[in-house]
């Protein structure tokens, strides 16, 4: 993936469509230009030669005196095919292609899309866009954009240490202008439009490789190439540089009934979301919130854990700060008798603990700057966040000076209002981390410690990417392949009439459970094709009844006939895996059994290590939390479980497996229930293999 250096850094700019009208996107972006500084050379390309104050105009490309490294193509979408394979001829670098009516538009623009993607890939010209809002770098002089957003004075275009990648050209206008009403602005910002070429992941790795970059937005409605996208975000991850992420288009319509939960709930805005927590990218709800959250862990240092220490002196933020720690999975532990010591002497009507809440009496308008400055030193904490509420004016400035002392050994939240205004101010012109919004200074701390974390970046998966499927096998037999990847599952075996199932029934402890066995019926409780609890004296009736339901219920079902099994009773989760077509193999882990649609799974990349196995764990709400009520080794266990579930997943080429439920015996993690999917080109196995299963 080669670095845009000659679209981002370019010597030479010629403007396609230039005319003497500043009002059109030609126009505007050699007036940008000139506000922000350019200075290097620029031409124009105009068949009518115009004349344009101060640039050389030339009819065509191919009769400029160089090739230049970067060309705005502000003409219609009709003439852009013309100017790409002219830039191809002449050697120029990269082209920004303003103009729509391409992919967006329907079945022929994307027919035109593909021609233009062809046409630069032939000629080795580098494509932004079509329909981009182009790409600005103030540091460099670069403003190749018809935004509004460089309608302001050439002071309030500035850089700064976040730079934006997004799909979304008005969008990134928007940031743009917060970014300089806050008095700051973006190192870069780059709008990829439709993708032709240029792709998110290009920008992502180009980002990174930039000195003055410390964190990367994006603003991603899609991701095309799930494998280039990740390796992007991994380029990133080495070169210690953050990605924040606002997703747009976070619902969806579903796809069409799949087979299992896991294929069900595997819809694309979901994997995609998996994918980039996974990735270890920080999420975001909203633009403002994105930049929020990007300018804050841009100025700040990486935490070496999730250790935090908070500050205020308002008791109802610090229950607020507490609540949303405790949902991103932030570690507030309690100062230590030293450091309690440490705070006697400073906090008059306040108690020592974290969150600390300072009362609204502080001593004085240095104090605040005193006690962060002790938390910032003890080794009880990884990082510190400083909360400033409503205080008097008249402590404003000092405290923000003893605030300014500590540098950047702690993360500011300023919600002190309009009335304290000038330390707001006062702590962005010092270039210190701050927000005035909580759940964005929570976000950015959580995304820090998981940046400083070990658990590593996933890799997209090898497994296969045949979305077509072959038939579901029953339970029995997918029973009999998880139980090959070392997976355990209940003694038992598949009856085929009533006498066998008492024979089985005879070699079993306990009360057990008859089940229907189908390729038909996968949803076997719904077919009344589910009795547990049942006594061996009972069984062969038992089979008559759950078979004889389910053929009232599926007429034309196929009925192999009922699985006898030893019942296994604890807590349950589900986990599955799938093959998106995007992003390769995908796991699915959250509460099982009927809380499987109540509560909310997660979904994210195939974990390869423990780590990464644990990682998918604690990002469903609650589970971790479950898991160590109930038992120490637990998680632990799952964690294995789901490692051996995504290697034999991998290794089969499947579209999908499920564990409906997964039920933790005390001892082992096991599948009381389960249906693999071979993909359509892949060998189905032979069902004789799980006829006969024992403990595992």
């Amino acid at each position: 993936m080669p670095h845009l250096d000659r679209l981002l850094e370019p010597k030479s700019i010629a403007i396609v469509g230039l005319s003497d009208d500043g009002s059109k996107h030609g126009g505007r972006v050699l007036s940008s230009l000139r506000k922000v500084g350019y200075s290097g050379e620029v031409w124009g390309v105009n068949p009518r030669r115009p004349e344009v104050a101060e640039v050389e105009m030339f009819a065509t490309l191919r009769e400029l005196p160089g090739a230049p490294d970067l060309i705005a193509s502000a003409v219609p979408s009709g003439a852009v095919p013309g100017i790409v394979a002219d830039a191809g001829a002449i050697g120029a670098g990269a082209v920004v292609v303003f103009a729509g009516g391409f992919a967006e538009t329907g079945s022929t623009g994307r027919d035109a899309q593909l021609e233009l993607a062809s046409i630069a890939a032939g000629g080795g010209v580098r494509v932004l866009g079509p329909n981009s809002g182009g790409v600005i770098r103030p540091s460099s002089g670069l403003a190749v954009s018809f935004l509004t957003c460089l309608d302001r004075p050439k002071d309030q275009i500035r850089p700064g240490p976040v730079g934006l990648v997004t799909q979304s050209g008005g969008t990134g206008s928007y940031i743009h202008n917060l970014a300089a009403e806050r008095g700051g602005g973006l190192g870069v910002s780059m709008s990829t439009g439709n993708e032709c070429d240029i792709d998110i992941a290009d920008g992502i790795t180009s980002l990174s490789q930039l000195d003055e970059i410390r964190v990367i937005a994006l603003v991603l409605e899609t991701v095309r190439n799930g494998r280039r996208f990740a390796e992007a975000i991994r380029a990133a991850s080495e070169a210690g540089k953050p990605v924040v992420a606002c997703r747009l288009g976070r619902s969806d319509h579903g796809r069409a009934m799949t087979t299992t939960h896991t294929g069900a709930m595997a819809r694309p805005a979901r994997v995609l979301d998996g994918v980039l927590a996974s990735l270890g990218v920080t999420m975001t709800e909203t633009p403002g919130e994105l930049l929020d959250v990007a300018e804050v862990m841009a100025r700040s240092r990486i935490p070496s854990g999730r250790r935090v220490g908070i500050i205020t002196h308002s008791g109802g933020v610090a229950i607020l700060l507490s609540d949303l720690a405790e949902r991103h999975g932030l570690e507030l532990p309690q100062p230590s008798q030293t450091m309690k010591a440490e705070l006697d002497d400073l906090l008059e009507h306040g108690v020592a603990a974290n969150p600390l809440d300072m009362g609204g009496i502080i001593g004085g308008a240095s104090r605040f700057a005193q006690v962060v400055e002790t938390f910032a030193a003890s080794d009880d904490f990884d990082v510190v966040l400083a909360v400033s509420t409503a205080h008097p004016r008249a402590h404003t400035v000092e405290r923000v000076e003893g605030l300014e002392a500590l540098g950047h050994q702690a993360i500011h939240l300023w919600m002190a209002g309009d009335v304290g205004a000038t330390g707001l101010d006062m702590l962005r012109d010092a270039g210190l981390p701050v927000t005035i919004e909580p759940r964005a200074a929570m976000r950015a701390l959580a995304g820090l410690t998981s940046f400083g974390s070990d658990r590593g970046v996933f890799e997209i998966g090898s497994g296969s990417l045949d979305s077509d499927q072959g038939t579901p096998m029953d339970e029995g037999a997918s029973k009999g392949i998880i139980a090959q990847w070392g997976i355990a599952v209940p003694p038992g075996e598949v009856a085929t009439s009533a006498a066998h199932a008492e024979t089985i029934a005879a070699g079993l402890d306990g009360p057990l459970v008859v089940k229907v066995c189908s390729t038909d019926i996968t949803h076997k409780t719904e077919a009344g094709g589910v009795e547990t609890g049942v006594g061996a004296a009972d069984v062969a009736q038992t089979f008559t009844m759950v078979t004889d339901r389910a053929r009232l219920h599926h007429p034309t079902a196929h009925i192999v006939g009922a699985l006898v099994e030893q019942q296994v009773r604890g807590f349950e989760v589900i986990t599955g895996a799938v093959t998106d077509p995007v992003f390769g193999p995908m796991m699915l882990v959250g509460f099982g059994g009927i809380a499987a649609e109540a509560f909310e799974p997660v979904m994210g990349l195939i974990p390869r290590t423990p780590a990464q196995a644990t990682a998918l764990i604690d990002r469903v709400p609650g589970l971790a939390t479950a898991l160590r009520r109930i038992d120490a080794g637990a998680a632990e266990a799952l964690a294995a479980t789901l490692l051996r579930l995504c290697i034999g997943f991998n290794a089969s080429h499947a579209v999908e497996v499920e564990i409906n439920p997964l039920s933790w015996s005390g001892t082992e993690w096991v599948a009381l229930d389960a249906l693999f999917i071979p993909g359509a080109s892949q060998p189905e196995g032979r069902r004789s293999d799980a006829d006969k299963r024992g403990n595992t």
